[in-house]
């Protein structure tokens, strides 16, 4: 009986780590500027990267995102890479002709801290309405 009680009581711990865990990888909102990873890496060694890089072309950023570098999202002086499947979200949207850099996506990052999987991308400017 004993055994039996310490077998629960482990799994129990174990189910509640777990959980804990899983909490962890739910989706964040991640506000700034969609840039491609080439030019968004000289942006990061100015004082206010993410101003900065809100004055850089968005045709540029699509022109070297399609030649296999990427996307990266600039939050204050902070960068985070996009994975693959990130990267054809943010060209789709892009590609739109009223939808700007300055973005508010919502998606997971992964456990070293440096890439974002994004589920959504919308406006900045979206969510200042009403």
């Amino acid at each position: 009986m004993r055994r039996i009680l310490i077998a629960a009581a482990l799994a129990c711990g174990l189910c509640v780590g777990l959980s804990a865990r899983a909490a962890d990888k739910k989706d964040k909102e991640y506000k700034g500027v969609v840039i491609d990873n080439a030019c968004g890496a000289k942006q990061m060694a100015k004082a206010n990267p993410e101003e900065a890089a809100e004055g850089h072309p968005k045709s540029c950023a699509l022109k070297c995102a399609k030649g296999g570098d990427g996307f990266s999202l600039i939050s204050g002086k902070k960068s985070y890479k996009l994975d693959s499947a990130s990267n054809e979200k943010v060209t789709d949207y892009l590609k739109e002709d009223t939808h700007a850099t300055k973005v508010v996506v919502l998606g997971t990052l992964s456990d070293d801290g440096k890439t974002i999987t994004v589920s959504e991308i919308k406006g900045a400017n979206a969510e200042k309405k009403g």
